[in-house]
């Protein structure tokens, strides 16, 4: 009896060792789609990943969730807020429904809003977009030569840039919609 005692109590320790690593692995694996939230400044010196603010945007083409290509410099006299994000990283989630607020305030005053899925399949894309009735532009950089273009390191990432094509405010990380008015403020200045 006390063998059969000692061996599940070993048993035990080992299940809970495990549960314990798994539960790590996983904060670990959620905490690496980004730091926390990180402003941009606008001498960039507080920059970690992407491009700085003040630094013209590279032009990208990309086809939409419609098949239709789209240009950012096809926007060219209006503002856009870039996003970068992907469908498994829950900051990117969190901030969706920030945007769609966003892009529904905005539209009516020249503001793009477009969202760069990166390296995901076009069907789970979709997918996503409209079980969250998401309404914005929405583009797949399947190589993710774009996300490499503009340095995106961490996800999600987002870029606030003025009608001359210009970054004028950048957050890396997860937003609230407070703070996406207050960077697309600073591009439409």
């Amino acid at each position: 009896m006390a063998i059969l005692l000692e061996h599940n109590q070993s048993y035990f320790r080992r299940v809970s060792l495990g549960l314990l690593a798994v539960v790590l692995i996983g904060i670990l694996v959620i905490q690496g789609c980004t730091p926390s939230s990180q402003s941009i400044t606008n001498n960039g010196q507080e920059a970690t990943a992407g491009m700085n603010v003040g630094e013209p945007v590279p032009n990208f083409t990309l086809v939409d969730l419609e098949g239709n290509q789209i240009s950012l410099g096809d926007f060219r006299g209006k503002t856009v807020f870039v996003n970068f994000w992907t469908t498994w990283c829950p900051p990117c989630r969190a901030e969706m429904p920030e945007i769609e607020a966003i892009h529904q305030e905005y539209k009516d005053k020249d503001v793009v809003v477009i969202g760069i899925a990166i390296m995901e399949p076009e069907d789970v894309v979709r997918q996503y977009v409209e079980q969250g009735s998401y309404s914005w532009t929405f583009v797949l950089d399947d190589s993710g030569k774009v996300a490499s273009d503009y340095r995106v390191t961490v996800i999600p990432t987002s870029f606030f840039i003025d009608q001359a094509g210009i970054i004028q405010a950048a957050n890396i990380g997860g937003m609230a919609k407070q703070a996406m008015e207050n960077k697309l403020a600073e591009a439409m200045r």
